[in-house]
């Protein structure tokens, strides 16, 4: 298994091409990023900052790092509309579009997607037939690309209220449905811990469609080993199950950046991160 970052959460007081290399030279060769055209600062607040796939190309080539994915819209849907509600589905193909463009030109292979929030008076099978509706057409134009889906569950308890998808099971269940090898599902171990627990257990019986990890401590979501979980042993165990893709770490450190990552990389193979 392989160690990424999320270049939104690490090095945020440098411009984003800065932390490419930042990343590679505390010892990641995978990251990945939010959103393409706009910064996500302290406090959640957005600032338009539009990248250029070219430049984040030749970042990314000269660091020796490869950027995994982007995300096509916001977790509640107040950028890009979500798939939730049909009323937003001409938004949200528009903005995949315009993510998968970026994502092809500057060789990024895969968009992370979010359902959106839950749309409310419907029941959860209504609005689990919209969010299928979208996923299928989003799929169609992921695969006039090339590029790949990964679906992701979130917490809905203390980060996203109100967000759909919060069970790695049903996930899994609606990858399988629309039976596409473009859609994957990311299992966000902070996300899910948070959610359901057992991380071993469900990773093990969805990993036919398991196509990323996340990694963060709970509660607070920062370093992995400031929390509940051994991220220790269930490295060892999502090695043995057969995993060999990215795990990125998604939270907010406590340490300098690069020190963070470097003591994370000493924590999963030595067991000492203190």
């Amino acid at each position: 298994m392989e160690l990424g970052v999320c270049l939104e959460m690490f090095f945020g007081d440098r411009p984003f091409l800065e932390r490419i290399p930042a990343a590679a030279e505390a010892g990641c060769r995978f990251g990945e990023m939010w959103f393409t055209d706009m910064t996500v600062w302290d406090g959640g607040m957005r600032e338009d900052d539009p990248k250029d796939p070219g430049e984040v190309s030749a970042a990314a080539e000269k660091a020796g790092l490869t950027i995994t994915s982007a995300v096509i819209g916001a977790p509640d849907g107040s950028i890009g509309g979500g798939l939730t509600n049909p009323a937003n589905r001409g938004q949200w193909l528009g903005r995949a579009e315009k993510t998968f463009r970026f994502c092809r030109d500057a060789g990024i292979g895969s968009a992370i997607v979010c359902t959106g929030n839950r749309v409310e008076g419907e029941s959860f099978s209504e609005t689990r037939r919209h969010v299928m509706e979208g996923l299928k057409a989003t799929v169609e134009k992921a695969d006039g690309f090339g590029i790949d889906l990964l679906m992701e569950p979130l917490n809905d308890r203390k980060d996203h209220p109100d967000y759909f998808l919060v069970d790695s099971d049903a996930g899994a269940e609606m990858c399988r449905e629309i039976g596409s090898p473009r859609l994957k599902l990311i299992h966000d171990c902070y996300h899910m811990q948070i959610m359901e627990g057992d991380l071993c257990g469900h990773i093990r019986r969805n990993l036919d469609v398991i196509g990323h990890l996340h990694a963060g401590g709970h509660p607070g979501r920062h370093e992995l080993w400031l929390g509940e979980t051994d991220y220790r042993f269930l490295w060892k165990e999502i090695e043995r199950a057969g995993y060999d893709g990215v795990c990125a770490l998604e939270y907010t450190p406590t340490l300098e950046p690069a020190e963070s990552i470097r003591r994370t990389i000493s924590y999963l193979e030595s067991g000492n991160g203190r």
